[in-house]
């Protein structure tokens, strides 16, 4: 019997009983925000078609169901883990449809360490629901899954060094599969696609700031491509950009498995590569690649129109690592020849309309700090545009200041006079996790 316990999950025996799913699709229960969900399958039966796009290592049942329906309250990636509060052998898969539709994504043994408990990552779009199915390994309730799972969301990681955007999406998928789910993936508007590599420091910070174990990467065999020879011709990218860079595992391309040709790339912990068939169980993840315009940090926030009619919006370039102090921040789409200052906070919040003399949402909460010193009062000019070196060693805060630490998450925005008898106005708002 294939059995996993922890102290955590063991104690959740002598709960009280609570909502724990519905046994049949059609009836599963409502639930929002991020849990956690206890669940419980003892008395389960098995409700709804298994799908064979979940690639459980030749196995793709999911046994002893019971069902939530979860509504987003965000966009972009989001993980249903089960990780350290479960015992049994779980099964998770997500549905974007009602009961009956196609899996969106799954996951048999995605926790770390060897663990047979479950966690699954997909893409969710603010207020739609999706149903989740928990469920165990084998025919028979005699190795039930119980215990709790949490949603959380998770958004996508910026690489300062190109701008580009990337999440790791946990679940058994076939390199197609994934694929054609990464490029209907939409982050700020933005079609995703699988990610791709490129140099050596691209796969270096992937590892530093991803979770990544064994995932599908956007690079397979073309096998019409006039470079192609078995073992390692004709390997192109999904973007089209030049295969002028590999990082294979010693040995690799094999082209070689039990008699299989491999045409598919995965990558391994170590960010070494691998040649596989498309229908791979051991790999249990993608990377998602969002191009990025260049500009540091996530824009969030509505901003309202300035009397030009256009939005103010905010950008950043430069670094976004702390030591380097080389950060700066732009407004933009301004009203021309307006003097404006930049405000910036460690917690974000929404105040709309703020009243007074502006007709702008304020996009900071908490302590914000307003950049007015000698150069720090700035002007649009006939560009309507105007840009600030943040000093990241002395943050205004309150009445002091602050240095800008390694993994700190700060937001930014401006604040600028609108023409004559408009008042002033807000740009949008601008996130940034500094390493």
């Amino acid at each position: 019997m294939r059995l996993t316990l922890q102290a955590s999950a063991l104690a959740l025996l002598a709960a009280p009983a609570l909502a724990q799913g519905s046994d049949t699709c059609a009836t599963a229960p409502a639930i929002m925000g991020s849990g956690p969900f206890l669940f419980d399958c003892t008395t389960a039966t098995t409700d709804g078609a298994n799908d064979p796009t979940c690639l459980f290592f030749g196995n793709d049942q999911i046994f002893n169901d019971v069902w939530f329906s979860w509504t987003a309250a965000d966009t972009g990636p989001h993980t249903v883990s089960a990780c350290g509060i479960t015992i049994g052998d779980s099964r998770i898969a997500i549905y974007e449809g009602g009961c009956g539709t196609a899996v969106t994504s799954c996951d048999d043994d995605g926790c770390p360490a060897g663990s047979l408990i479950s966690e699954v990552t997909f893409s969710a779009v603010d207020g739609q629901a999706y149903l989740i199915r928990v469920g165990n390994y084998g025919d028979t309730p005699a190795n039930p899954a119980m215990g709790d799972f949490t949603v959380s969301f998770t958004p996508p990681a910026q690489n300062p060094a190109n701008g580009n955007y990337y999440a790791v999406v946990a679940t058994n998928l076939s390199w197609s599969g994934a694929n054609a789910e990464a490029q209907g993936t939409l982050f700020q508007g933005v079609p995703g696609h699988l990610a791709t590599f490129t140099s050596q420091a691209e796969i270096d910070w992937a590892l530093a700031n991803l979770n990544v174990q064994r995932p599908w990467i956007g690079l397979s065999q073309n096998l019409n491509s006039p470079n192609y020879s078995e073992p390692a011709g004709g390997f192109e990218w999904v973007t089209g950009e030049p295969f002028a860079f590999d990082n294979w595992s010693p040995g690799e391309p094999s082209n070689n498995n039990q008699g299989q040709s491999e045409e598919f790339v995965e990558m391994f912990g170590n960010g070494a590569w691998n040649d596989a068939t498309e229908v791979h169980g051991p790999t249990n993840q993608y990377i998602i690649e969002w191009e990025g315009n260049g500009s540091i940090g996530m824009n969030y926030c509505t901003a309202n129109p300035n009397s030009t009619g256009s939005i103010g919006v905010m950008s950043g370039s430069g670094s976004a690592v702390a030591a380097a102090n080389d950060f700066t921040v732009t407004a933009s789409d301004l009203p021309p020849n307006q003097f404006g200052i930049f405000v910036a906070s460690l917690d974000q919040g929404f105040v709309p309309n703020a009243g007074g003399t502006s007709n702008g949402n304020i996009c900071l909460g908490g302590i914000i700090g307003r950049f007015f010193q000698q150069n720090q009062i700035l002007s649009s000019g006939a560009m309507g545009e105007f840009s600030l070196q943040v000093p990241l060693t002395v943050i205004p805060q309150g009445n002091g200041s602050v240095a800008v630490m390694s993994g700190e998450t700060w937001n930014f925005q401006a604040w600028h006079r609108d023409n004559v008898g408009q008042g002033s106005n807000f740009t949008d708002g601008l996130e940034v996790t500094f390493q």
